[in-house]
This record gives structure tokens, sequence and C-alpha cells, in this order.
């Protein structure tokens, strides 16, 4: 077995939910719904940010959301989908003295989602606190980020059954990770603006959030999974996966980039990782 720390709460800060949409409003909706019922914690605002939406069911359905859900706005950004530049873009707008970068594509499980995650983002020595995140067929979709996997990174235990414990319990027990998946990242919004947000330019969409970790980590901050904060990812349905031919360049033209970023790491160190552990995949298995 294994003991979980409960950290209290040091005060009642404001946490900013920065939640990119286009269009899909019923995953909006499943999301936000979802948030307020399982937050665990009332000092919250969320700030819907639009981004190149053709339903015209879209905007009416924007329009109710005011009454629906309380201290919930949508902010516009006029552009091309880039994420990094997306969220950076919603940052601007936001109150809090934390931020949650959290996708238009999750589904809160867990009844004190935001608390727990704020229990970590809290302390002065923490950088990002990532969830533990499902697929819809309760596998692992992410717990925590290894670097060096297929020559970039992957996420630790990916396709794991829901149930599992992982190698070691590291499954089920809060600990330190190199970087966290912005699908759901919490980080205080001071060390958001000092790191100059997500880089729009070389990770406009992919490696944006392991290399705003990566920056937090390189100057002695933690990263950190807690699988006490549970949800649902239906990765990508807004945006398409990056293995598709539309998208396949430009994947392949930041995972170039990324590789010249942190050679070093991929290709030798990842001290949360055994070095005996194979590299082509996040099973955790001999090489």
């Amino acid at each position: 077995g294994a003991f979980q720390v409960r950290y209290e709460l040091t005060g009642h800060p404001l946490i900013s939910v920065l939640i990119p949409n286009k269009d899909h409003t019923d995953d909006l909706d499943r999301c936000l719904v979802s948030l307020y019922k399982n937050a665990g914690y009332d000092n919250f605002e969320v700030l819907v940010i639009e981004n190149n939406s053709t339903d015209p069911a879209t905007e009416a359905y924007y329009q109710t959301l005011p009454q629906r859900f309380d201290r919930c706005r949508v902010v516009r950004y006029q552009g091309p989908f880039n994420f990094s530049a997306i969220n950076n873009f919603g940052a601007q707008f936001a109150q809090g003295e934390h931020l949650l970068l959290l996708n238009n594509d999750i589904e809160v499980l867990s009844g004190d989602f935001l608390r727990e995650l704020l229990s970590y983002s809290q302390r002065p020595d923490v950088g990002a606190v990532g969830a533990k995140l499902y697929y819809p067929d309760d596998t692992i979709q992410h717990a925590g980020v290894l670097m060096g996997i297929n020559g970039s990174a992957g996420h630790s235990h990916k396709s794991y059954a829901r149930t599992a414990v992982g190698d070691m319990y590291r499954l089920v027990t809060t600990q330190n990770y190199m970087a966290v998946t912005g699908a759901c990242l919490m980080t205080k919004t001071s060390l958001y603006k000092a790191a100059g947000g997500l880089d729009e330019e070389k990770f406009a969409v992919a490696y944006n959030d392991v290399d705003y970790c990566m920056k937090l980590w390189q100057q002695g901050l933690l990263n950190v999974y807690t699988p006490r904060a549970e949800a649902y990812h239906y990765e990508s349905k807004s945006r398409g996966l990056d293995t598709l031919s539309e998208n396949a360049k430009r994947y392949e033209r930041e995972k170039a980039n990324f590789y010249a970023k942190y050679q070093q790491y991929i290709d030798n160190y990842d001290p949360y990782y055994n070095p005996h552990f194979n590299n082509l995949f996040e099973n955790f298995g001999l090489k």
C-alpha cells in the first residue's frame, strides 16, 4: 500500500481556468458541467477562448454560459489555430493567482479536482501540476511525462488499465516528473508570465506543455503528477490527431525543434525513468 499526503490550502486564491474551444459545444458543455460539479473548490473563474468556430449554434451556446456557470466568460482569439498563442491570449484576461490549462475534451471525474491540483500548485517549490487522465475505454492516457520515449517524450504508463497500480505503485502515488500534459496543467500565473507563456513559434501545437515544464524544471522547480485529480480525456477531438496528413509536417517540425532543444535529456537523462527501461514505449519494460 501507499500513503497519500493531503496538503491544507494556504489561503483562498482565485484559479483561472483557460479552455480553448472551436465548435464542439457538446464536448465543452460536458467539460464545464463536470468541472463545476467536481471542482471541490469555490474560488475560480472560467475563460472559454473562442477560436474560429463556424457552427452558428456555437455562438448561441456561448450566450447561455454566464447564466448557467458562475464567473464563466468567452474571450475571442482571432487567428489560425495555435494552441500556445490561444492559451497565452487567454492568460492576458486571467485574474487568478493560478492558471489551469484545460482542454475542452476533458470530463472531470474526481470530486475535489481543483482543490487537489491547487494543494500542490500553491507550494513554492512546485512549478506545474498534472492530473491522471483516462481514455474513454478506461485505460491510462496520462500519468506524467517521460523524456526520451521514441526520440522525444511520452506519457507514463500509457494504455495501462485504469485499475492498475503501475510500476512500483507509480500510477497511484503522487510524484515528480520532468513534465505533465497541457491538457490539464495547473501553474502559478506568475511563473507562466515569467516564462513568457507557451512558445508560440517553435511549439505552436505539440510539445509546448513539455517545453514549459522543462523551463520550470531547469529552474529547480518540481513538476508534480497527482492521481487524486482524475478525468477522462477524449483526446484531440476538436483539432484532430497529429498523425493525420494535414498535421504531420507541422508535428515533425515541432518534434525536431524539441529534440534540438532537449537532446541531452532525450538521449541520456530522465531522473524519473530508469535507464534500463525500454525507451521506445511508455510501458516500463526492460530493454
